[in-house]
């Protein structure tokens, strides 16, 4: 650039030569855009020739000056596309003088004063592009962003929509920025642009305008206080609306591809307005109130007819937005209030089944991926609540929906392999096993889940490798199932009348053999237990346990533990002990004791069926193993301790293959007990736990039946345990008030029937947040972590249970 020809001209004074000098002097080129912005004296000049544009003139000469300022701009605004340039020119001073020229171009109403306009804002929106820096600059000027807002007034379609960009640039990611332009009533009038470009008298006119104004919006509605207004004005209904009218567009047949275009270009805008928006619970429940969800669904549900004159880009944006739409769907579908209201409207529980079979069949079954998943997370959201399960089940037959899509992902998996183009495969298999872990949960379902055929068919995924995240929700599925009734019918299952079967005795026998009872109400107890196990599903999930040695494995570890326990509880409860044996036999220890110990016990490794130790080398690595921190949820500890003491309690010949573990265990049990008590330093390995009084007691049964059935055991533990059972002696409260000595131990063999378990029912995640490493720590907290302590007597008290022990060591 010359520029000591503009440093000339700007003595003489004369705006048309400084114009046509600066318009020559435009720079179309990265170095040249750099040399601008570090010539300093260069800077200073334009910045000077801006102030003399904003000063006041004689109307006849406003439109020269406004002229010689748009050109001063624009030069600014190609400057300030390279990244280097754009803190010089602000350094320089130039951002509140450039704002400064903005305000004066809206007192005018000639073509200059509006090019003016636009170039200003596009300097500005230059200047702010991922530049945190400048955009804290006009934050900080005085009415700037008022300014700024008030040209969403003007009456030119270009004006308005480079203001839209310029407010979408400098807003970008900046929450006082989006609070500023809200305050100032962008959203209500970028509302009303939207309504221009759709009205019939208006939208030629504004054409181009209503897709700016709703990419403005998805800034404006980022913070809570957009939402809000969005709501209270209607806007919401009024996005809706715009998706149902211009999807009525794209089904016309015969559209013309621009018309087509252009209604894609707002389509794909506004899907990301709802998608930003659609986490909101007031928003969720709105689209539901108001009924607005058929917009979304029949969005979804009727596609445009092929078009051979369509171009591939818009073709492909239609898809992308489909998908968007069913993903906010199941967003809708996560709020509580929702959750409770859609099961009672047929028709669209009908349309998420249908979801689950879309493109089945038809070859392109990859290409409709999403909306599967879309309509198995749907499901998965609604059943959050044993009601809604109830419903979905028994009511719209959702189980059977389900369980086809599961068996039709397998198939496509086995068929495939796990491979990069197979994730989306995985994302669906995820989302399914995510939705019949919550219909498992309902204890009302598992009867009609067991029949129908979920056992065998979530099995066949414990083999295939690289699945992990389905596995653990797998697991999951098969605890449920053999959960027992969770407090169902309890008394009856308590008592075993004659003509009562648990619901869940059908399914322990389908995990245990692979095979149908042979009749409804047959009790395991009267079921012979097959003779080899390991290609049932049990034997598949007891591999997939001990193969769970990874640190994204916990989650499987614990969850499996968890199965093994209910089966543990519920074959104990229906005294079916020849299948307790059975899972003895099968290793089962171990896998109890991790989720006891957090311990890593299961290792890859051939073990003997009876369980026994094979070298001195391995007994190093997988004996004594100590506990690791993070890996203990003390509600499945508690659990583990309860599964334990009544395998003892039936199988007194099977202590020894749990004091085997005395390095890993020890400690364990130590820690609980002596959890609260003054002047005991936690162990390295420890961790912040609190612990009830009713763990307490558990740990004291298992103590004192492990001591008396292993003498060795005893002589080890002894010297750790007595102190810390005569401190907690001394403050333990009394079940029992009258109780003046120490009780006779009772013998391990009288236990009383094993309490139920806690389970807890979590939020099926969007189709965002599937992931590829399993649960969180913070998730499985989430999981494992609610819940009460269950006692295995309840007629013990602290005090009475650490007597006990105390008794026979």
């Amino acid at each position: 650039m010359d520029k000591q020809a503009l440093l000339q001209l700007q003595k003489e004074g004369s705006p048309t030569l400084i114009t046509a000098e600066i318009v020559k002097n435009i720079p179309h080129d990265e170095p040249t855009r750099i040399a601008i912005s570090q010539d300093e004296e260069l800077l200073s000049a334009l910045k000077t020739l801006l102030e003399s544009v904003v000063a006041p003139q004689k109307d006849s000469d406003r439109h020269i000056y406004a002229a010689e300022g748009a050109a001063i701009a624009k030069l600014l605004a190609e400057t300030a596309k390279a990244e280097e340039s754009r803190s010089p020119i602000a350094e320089a001073g130039l951002i509140p003088v450039l704002i400064t020229a903005h305000s004066c171009a809206q007192h005018g109403s000639g073509s200059s004063e509006d090019e003016l306009a636009i170039q200003t804002l596009r300097a500005l929106a230059n200047l702010c592009f991922d530049d945190e820096h400048n955009r804290e600059i006009i934050l900080e000027t005085p009415n700037a962003i008022q300014t700024l807002v008030a040209s969403l007034n003007s009456q030119n379609p270009p004006v308005l929509i480079t203001t839209c960009g310029a407010l979408l640039n400098i807003s970008m990611d900046n929450e006082p920025l989006q609070t500023e332009a809200l305050s100032a009533g962008a959203l209500h009038k970028a509302l009303d642009l939207v309504h221009f470009s759709t009205d019939d008298t208006t939208a030629t006119r504004y054409a181009g305008v209503g897709v700016a104004a709703i990419r403005l919006i998805s800034n404006l509605v980022e913070p809570e206080k957009g939402v809000e207004e969005l709501l209270s004005s209607g806007g919401l209904k009024q996005l809706l609306n715009l998706l149902r009218h211009r999807h009525n567009i794209i089904l016309q047949a015969g559209v013309p591809p621009e018309q087509f275009e252009s209604a894609i270009e707002e389509l794909d805008a506004l899907t990301v307005v709802l998608e930003t928006i659609a986490e909101n619970v007031n928003v969720q429940r709105s689209i539901v109130r108001d009924d607005l969800l058929d917009n979304l669904l029949d969005f979804v549900d009727h596609r445009p007819a092929a078009d051979s004159d369509l171009g591939d880009d818009d073709v492909q944006t239609y898809k992308d937005v489909r998908k968007t739409v069913s993903r906010i769907v199941t967003l809708v579908t996560m709020n509580d209030t929702n959750m409770s209201e859609i099961p009672s409207k047929p028709e669209i529980i009908s349309r998420f089944k249908l979801w689950m079979t879309s493109g089945v069949h038809t070859g392109n079954e990859a290409e409709e991926d999403e909306i599967r998943m879309s309509g198995a997370l749907c499901i998965g959201n609604l059943a959050r609540s044993d009601e809604t399960c109830a419903a979905l089940v028994h009511q719209h037959g959702v189980a059977q929906s389900v369980l086809d899509l599961l068996k039709l992902e397998i198939d496509r998996l086995r068929a495939s392999g796990v491979r990069e183009e197979t994730k989306s495969t995985i994302k669906v298999l995820h989302a399914v096993i995510g939705a019949l872990k919550n219909l498992s949960l309902a204890a009302e379902d598992r009867a009609i889940l067991g029949n129908i055929g979920v056992i065998p068919a979530v099995a066949q995924l414990l083999e295939i490798e690289g699945i992990k995240p389905v596995q653990y929700g797998c697991v999951g599925i098969l605890k449920n199932l053999c959960a027992g009734n969770n407090g169902m019918d309890e008394k009856q299952s308590r008592l075993r009348t004659a003509t009562f079967t648990d619901v869940s005795e059908s399914n322990v026998y389908r995990v245990i053999s692979g095979l149908e009872p042979p009749s409804p109400e047959a009790g395991l107890a009267s079921l012979p237990v097959p003779a080899a196990i390991d290609n049932t599903p049990f034997g598949k999930l007891i591999a997939l346990i001990w193969n769970a040695t990874g640190d994204n494995d916990m989650g499987i570890r614990n969850e499996g533990g968890r199965f093994i326990v209910n089966v543990v509880r519920l074959a104990h409860r229906v005294k079916a002990l020849q299948y307790t044996r059975k899972l003895i036999d099968s290793n089962i220890i171990p896998p109890l004791l991790q989720i006891v110990t957090g311990a890593l016990l299961t290792k890859n490794r051939n073990v003997a069926a009876d369980g026994a130790i094979q070298e001195d080398d391995e007994h190093h690595v997988h004996f004594d193993a100590t506990p690791m921190e993070g890996q203990v949820f003390p509600l499945v500890q508690n659990e583990g301790i309860v599964a334990l003491i009544l395998i003892c309690n039936a199988f007194p010949d099977a202590i020894p293959r749990i004091t085997r573990y005395y390095a890993s265990l020890t400690p364990t049990l130590i820690q609980i007990l002596r959890n609260g008590l003054a002047d005991e330093e936690k162990a390295a390995h420890e961790v912040a736990h609190e612990y009830a009084d009713e763990a307490k007691v558990n740990v004291c049964i298992l103590a004192r039946a492990l001591i008396q059935g292993d003498a060795d055991f005893r002589a080890k533990i002894s010297s750790e345990l007595r102190p810390v059972l005569e401190k907690l002696e001394a403050v333990a409260p009394s079940k029992t008030v009258a109780h003046a000595e120490p009780t006779t131990p009772a013998s391990p063999i009288a236990m009383p029937l094993a309490p139920l378990m806690d389970l807890s029912r979590s939020g099926t995640r969007s189709a965002r947040g599937l992931g590829e490493k399993g649960p969180s720590r913070k998730e499985l907290e989430g999981e494992m972590g609610r819940g009460s302590m269950g006692m295995v007597d309840n007629g013990v008290g602290l005090k009475e249970a650490v007597s006990e022990v105390l008794a026979v060591i």
